[in-house]
């Protein structure tokens, strides 16, 4: 895959230094903890988060060194939540190569997601202040939270398109808003600045898993790192899905009961939620989320970094991985 940063040299060194970063949190006796960490750092991942706390801090006065220290905190949190998010799945990719758990089995997974949590709070404590140490902690048991939802959902012919944003709110909004935040609270900015800006990542992130979502059905895996159909194999029924079935004449929700799923059935049902709808009307919600973020970066002050917030926001809506 194209690296996601690749117009933006400045912020992609940047972004390579929280890289290292990581890797020297991550000195450790413990070779195969250092090298999974190696693994997940080299496959391609868009480092969105930790790229957004950068950027945020530049409508302030940033210590660079505790900026850089709290980007790779939120990057580390990021990845042992996709860590843990694996071993629940089952999941045997990660971006088009063997996840961690596939490669190294789950207790090694477990392991290194549970030190990557830890090492991430540890990062917070020392880097930031109480209120964003607090608030980004209380982020994890966000997350957990949508996934237990998730789980507890999984199969559920009758989800709602409400339960299914508060959600993906909390499974990857939440972490993009307080990216944002934080970066911008580290650095000075003033209350009012900040509040834009936490909006800002919570539209963002809203439609990036929006569009998540509809990737699983209409790319194919060698664009996403997963097989195509993943997330609806597992059970796991979202947007595109929801209002498919709001159109539906019986037929879909009647193939969605007949679990386990064939890949031909996969095939199959993907096909009624695109003549359905399900896909057009999924991206139509993620560009109202997109236009809201342009709305709030429109308010923020004309420095660099805002026309660099405008492209990436456009970027992730028409994105193909």
């Amino acid at each position: 895959m194209k690296p996601f940063w690749a117009g933006h040299p400045e912020l992609s060194r940047e972004l390579d230094e929280v890289k290292q970063t990581i890797l020297s949190r991550a000195s450790t006796d413990d070779v195969e903890v250092l090298e999974a960490i190696r693994q997940m750092l080299a496959s391609g991942g868009k480092m969105l988060r930790p790229a957004f706390v950068l950027l945020s801090s530049r409508f302030g006065s940033p210590d660079r060194n505790r900026i850089l220290n709290v980007s790779a905190a939120v990057e580390m949190l990021h990845m042992a939540t996709l860590v843990h998010d694996d071993i629940i799945d089952g999941a045997s990719l990660r971006r088009g190569v063997a996840a961690l758990n596939a490669l190294r089995g789950p207790r090694i997974a477990v392991l290194v997601g549970d030190w990557l949590f830890a090492a991430s709070l540890s990062l917070i404590a020392d880097f930031t202040g109480t209120e964003n140490a607090r608030s980004l902690s209380q982020i994890v048991a966000r997350i957990c939270g949508s996934e237990i939802s998730q789980s507890a959902d999984r199969f559920a012919v009758h989800a709602s398109v409400r339960k299914y944003l508060r959600r993906i709110a909390g499974k990857t909004a939440a972490l993009f808003a307080l990216s944002f935040y934080v970066g911008a609270v580290e650095s000075g900015c003033p209350a009012d600045l900040s509040s834009i800006l936490r909006r800002l990542g919570y539209c963002i992130g809203m439609g990036f898993q929006i569009i998540d979502d509809i990737l699983d059905f209409s790319r194919s895996g060698a664009d996403t790192g997963k097989p195509t159909g993943s997330d609806l194999s597992q059970g796991i029924f979202t947007l595109p899905v929801i209002l498919a079935l709001k159109k539906d004449d019986g037929n879909l929700a009647k193939a969605l009961s007949r679990s386990p799923f064939s890949r031909r059935a996969v095939s199959r049902m993907t096909g009624i939620i695109m003549a359905k709808g399900g896909i057009d009307g999924a991206r139509s919600m993620a560009e109202v989320y997109t236009r809201r973020a342009i709305n709030e970066i429109e308010r923020l002050p004309p420095v660099p970094a805002r026309e660099t917030l405008r492209a990436v926001t456009e970027k992730l809506l028409d994105r193909t991985y």
